[in-house]
C-alpha cells in the first residue's frame, strides 16, 4: 500500500472519529438536555446559544464527511472549540481546557491530511492529464 492510500485512510478514520465526537456533543445540545442547559446557564449564556452551538457542532461533523467541505467544517469547529476554551478559562475551569485543545489539534491534523491528499491528487491529475500537441 502506498503512502497516499495510507494517508487517505488515516484522514478518513480520523475524520470519522472526530465527526462522531462532535455529533455526540452536538445532538444533546440540540435536544436541550437539562445538564447542558444548566452548564450554559452557569457560564452565563442564554438558552438559545446552546442550540446554536449544538447546530454548529452537528453541521461541522456532517461537513467533515464531505472532503470538499473539510475546510468549512474545520473553520466552524475551530471557532466552537476556541469559544469552549475561552469559556472554560473565563469560568476558572482550567483543566477543562484540555478537551477543546485536543480537538483543535485533531482538527489541524485532519486539515493537514486532507490538504496533503488533495495536493497529491492535483499533482497526479496534472501529470497524467492528456496534452494536445499540434
Amino acid at each position: 500500500m502506498n503512502r497516499r492510500k495510507v494517508r487517505n485512510i488515516f484522514a478518513w478514520l480520523l475524520s470519522i472519529i472526530v465527526s462522531l465526537a462532535f455529533l455526540a456533543a452536538g445532538i444533546p445540545k440540540l435536544l436541550g438536555r437539562p445538564a447542558w442547559i444548566r452548564l450554559f446557564s452557569n457560564w452565563g449564556y442564554p438558552k438559545w446559544f446552546l442550540l446554536v452551538i449544538g447546530a454548529l457542532e452537528v453541521l461541522g461533523a456532517i461537513l467533515l464527511f464531505i472532503p470538499r467541505f473539510t475546510a468549512y467544517a474545520v473553520a466552524i469547529l475551530t471557532v466552537v472549540m476556541l469559544g469552549a476554551a475561552y469559556t472554560h478559562v473565563a469560568n476558572g475551569e482550567g483543566l477543562a481546557i484540555i478537551r477543546p485543545l485536543i480537538f483543535l489539534f485533531l482538527l489541524a491534523i485532519v486539515t493537514w491530511l486532507r490538504r496533503s491528499s488533495r495536493k497529491q491528487l492535483g499533482t497526479i491529475a496534472s501529470t497524467s492529464a492528456p496534452t494536445s500537441e499540434v
